[in-house]
């Protein structure tokens, strides 16, 4: 059925008996639902509408009739989206939060041999919480055999801002990765997450953390007190989480103080349904609502989501906080992460997942078409124009004529104590920008002197060429992708996830890729931070000590002068020079150089 068909039978239906709007603030505001559909038909009222509803369901929930008009209003909002094409200007921070929860840099999936049942924490626990998403995991990996994890974002904001289409394809897309890998069950601790399984998935059995942890979960009863709870509209219609939930509070031992709307019958916390960036007077009515019902009660909250909203105006904590620091809760002293350092909490998160499961990581491809991206996010825009900037900058100024011995010479002198300080940054900067880093390591040798140019040299080296790295894997991977085309980079890859650190030691020590650009290339491998820093550092250090030794000696040679340092300088350099004859036979094929 279309959905003006929908709106049609909808407004035929809809016996405007107003006991919705009696619960609703959005309908009290603008009416009962059928009222509202058929004054859109009729083209008196903006579809737009739509968007200041918080599709929390209370309404279905309260129809005598089993009528939906959350469902109605979201038909509505997939109209607009369909007409124009776009989602407003006020959601774009809510669809960049999704496009990083579903970009290869935030997204992890770790499926181990056997495994029929992955844990799936959606983004915002994995980020307010990603040290306790780690101790979920833990306890339920002893309950349940062969447990994987997924790090990725369910999609609920397209699906939520009427972008049917998208979201469809994206979900259906990681059932069906799920499903080719043997997984036949998820288990969220996210409500929102729980509520798109439940609804869409089509094989995949769904089942919340929290059934699961209220089976087994020790009656330590430790605590004393009233504490209240807010449901999240996402298990609405699922008593038995509401159940399990105030089953796991009971075994802490506090007591539970039911507020007017719980359970079926809950509220929205006033985040829900992206209504806040188009109606923030809406969404804080919804919250004050809340807070007034909770009274003076410390309100306990299963969905991260919620917590934080209602956190800014009432003491809200998260049950699984209550679960594994029971008094420090109550104390008000476990701390959440906030925005924007979320992202860097799932990045972490995201680590320690690949480090102690690398065999078990899986990479998964989006298709073509479900991409979010219509466009460079802000983020990775500066970041380019930062680059492009710099390299053309340097350009304009003269930086060929910049980095000679002289003038590097003098221009680190004019620091005085902090010449250290500015030539490594130099150093360290030059990969980001393109630049040579053998004049400036040259010069180090001229400056410092043969101890503390290799130290300085080696230091500012290794520090750029990580940067680079990590800007790559974290900051700017879809860009610095599209630009590795080139075979040669693509058989780097596919080598460096076989061989590890020997391909970085070999590219390190042979100079089959330049310097710079193999820094980024390298930041799109899974290859651990770790190793590549590690043998980035040593494999550079033999180049770093023969530039250093050799122009540390060469005010001596000008005058005529054979040193020690000079000698061993120069057979440091023929050394190297010859060391791709001694290591190629040792390299994998697909890096050789006649297959490049």
């Amino acid at each position: 059925m279309s959905a003006r068909k929908s709106m049609e039978t909808f407004a035929h239906d809809c016996a405007g008996c107003n006991l919705c709007v009696k619960n609703c603030l959005f309908l009290q505001q603008y009416g009962n639902p059928g009222d509202i559909v058929r004054q859109v038909l009729e083209g008196s009222l903006d579809k737009e509408i739509a968007f200041q509803c918080s599709l929390c369901g209370l309404c279905a929930a309260t129809c005598p009739k089993g009528l939906n008009p959350a469902g109605i209003f979201l038909h509505m909002r997939q109209m607009v989206f369909e007409e124009n094409q776009k989602v407003f200007a006020e959601h774009k921070q809510i669809m960049a939060y999704e496009q990083r929860g579903l970009s290869k840099r935030f997204s992890l999936y770790t499926i181990p041999k056997n495994c029929t049942q992955v844990f799936w924490p959606g983004c915002a626990l994995a980020g307010t919480r990603a040290k306790r998403t780690l101790q979920v995991y833990a306890w339920l990996k002893t309950r349940v055999p062969n447990l994987g994890i997924v790090l990725d974002c369910c999609a609920k904001p397209s699906h939520d801002l009427g972008r049917k289409a998208f979201f469809q394809s994206n979900f259906s897309s990681q059932e069906q990765f799920l499903e080719q890998h043997g997984v036949q069950g998820v288990i969220t601790a996210c409500p929102n997450c729980y509520r798109i399984f439940a609804t869409y998935a089509q094989k995949l059995a769904v089942r919340s953390a929290y059934d699961l942890m209220a089976e087994t979960w020790p009656d330590d009863r430790v605590l004393t007190g009233q504490v209240t709870i807010h449901d999240p509209c996402g298990t609405r219609c699922n008593q038995d989480i509401h159940a399990s939930v105030r089953q796991l509070v009971r075994k802490t031992g506090l007591e539970i103080h039911e507020m007017p709307h719980s359970g079926e019958k809950t509220i929205c916390c006033g985040q829900g349904g992206t209504v806040y960036p188009v109606a923030p007077p809406l969404a804080l009515n919804w919250q004050s609502r809340r807070k007034a019902e909770a009274g003076n009660r410390k309100v306990i909250t299963y969905c991260a989501g919620c917590c934080e909203f209602l956190g800014k105006s009432m003491n809200t904590s998260h049950v699984l906080d209550l679960l594994f620091e029971p008094q420090q809760t109550m104390n008000n002293r476990v701390k959440s992460t906030v925005s924007p350092f979320t992202y860097l909490a799932r990045l972490w998160l995201k680590s320690r997942l690949t480090s102690s499961n690398r065999k078990d990581v899986l990479e998964k491809e989006l298709p073509v078409n479900t991409c979010t991206r219509s466009g460079i996010s802000p983020a990775r825009l500066l970041v380019l124009l930062f680059i492009v900037a710099g390299i053309v900058g340097a350009r304009i100024a003269g930086v060929d004529g910049l980095a000679t011995q002289e003038n590097i010479h003098r221009l680190v002198g004019e620091f005085g104590i902090l010449a250290p300080a500015a030539f490594i940054l130099l150093v360290t900067l030059a990969p980001a920008f393109f630049l040579p880093g053998a004049p400036f390591i040259i010069a180090g040798g001229v400056i410092f002197g043969p101890v503390w140019g290799v130290v300085y040299g080696i230091t500012g080296a290794t520090t750029g060429a990580c940067l680079a790295f990590l800007v790559a894997r974290y900051v700017a991977s879809d860009w610095v992708e599209k630009k590795m085309t080139n075979p040669c980079f693509l058989k780097l890859k596919q080598q460096t996830e076989q061989h590890g650190w020997k391909i970085v030691a070999f590219t390190r020590l042979v100079p089959l890729f330049p310097f710079n650009l193999l820094s980024y290339a390298l930041g799109l491998t899974r290859i651990k931070f770790s190793t590549y820093f590690f043998t980035s550092f040593i494999c550079m250090l033999p180049g770093c000590v023969a530039y250093i030794l050799l122009s540390s000696s060469l005010f001596d040679l000008l005058q005529g002068k054979w040193s020690t340092q000079c000698l061993a300088g120069i057979g440091l350099l023929v050394l190297l020079a010859f060391l791709p004859m001694v290591v190629k036979k040792y390299v994998p094929q697909g890096l050789k150089n006649k297959e490049l």
